[in-house]
């Protein structure tokens, strides 16, 4: 599989070269320095695994995702944890923190061969069996850690002035942000915002109406400023 560092830290690119070099199947067909100089790369060779840094001069990797329209596995390298979130918007892989040790390393690329589906020769093993892709999910900031919340698993999520309240399966979480900071980073195809203190997994409504849509034992207003763009999505599925 063909490997591409994008990273401005030359000692952060030779620990990722090295790790590579010690996993079969796998080689190094690029190193860049700036998003830029990448992205122009990857139009004319496409990768399989793109090994990328979030904060970089002049076009940050973000960035770099929002203008690839076919993007390869992509796994994030940085020293930032705060950029968790964002970057799992993404679809990313796998997020590491730097500095990546060989065996957190060796477990995102074991990660990109089951999404492959490929039983592939790796630092001495075979990955034999084949998991069902993980499904989506996002993480957010509670009590001091990055919670992982699976989107099936979400009840609904309401605002609490500066603070918002994910009500799931297993639990409520609080987290500091606003609702809108968050509904910016969810994605459009499982949730939609009802009312400017609630936005619901479009998965999880049961019935609707004009004014209320109900999730389990749930009924929730739909604001008047929202009503029209929630019809539009919800009757979308009548038949």
């Amino acid at each position: 599989m063909k490997c591409l560092i994008v990273d401005d830290e030359e000692m952060a690119v030779k620990v990722i070269e090295s790790h590579i070099s010690r996993i079969n199947g796998l080689e190094v067909t690029g190193i860049y320095y700036n998003a830029m100089d990448a992205f122009s790369a990857m139009q004319k060779e496409p990768v399989d695994i793109l090994f990328l840094d979030i904060q970089m001069p002049k076009l940050t990797g973000l960035s770099l995702l929002q203008m690839l329209a076919v993007r390869p596995h992509v796994i994030l390298t940085t020293a930032h944890r705060e950029f968790a979130l964002d970057g799992f918007n993404f679809d990313v892989v796998d997020y590491l923190l730097k500095p990546i040790s060989f065996d957190r390393f060796l477990k995102a690329i074991g990660k990109v061969f089951r999404l492959e589906k490929t039983a592939m020769p790796m630092a001495g093993t075979l990955v034999s069996e084949t998991p069902r892709p993980e499904p989506p999910f996002f993480y957010i900031k509670s009590d001091r850690k990055f919670i992982k919340i699976l989107v099936e698993e979400v009840v609904y999520i309401e605002s609490l002035r500066n603070h918002i309240k994910v009500v799931t399966d297993n639990g409520n979480f609080i987290s500091l942000l606003s609702i809108s900071q968050l509904e910016e980073k969810l994605s459009q195809q499982h949730f939609v915002r009802i009312h400017r203190s609630y936005i619901v997994p479009l998965s999880r409504i049961k019935q609707f109406s004009q004014t209320q849509v109900t999730i389990l034992n749930h009924e929730l207003p739909i604001g008047s400023l929202y009503r029209e763009s929630v019809m539009k999505r919800l009757n979308g599925n009548l038949i």
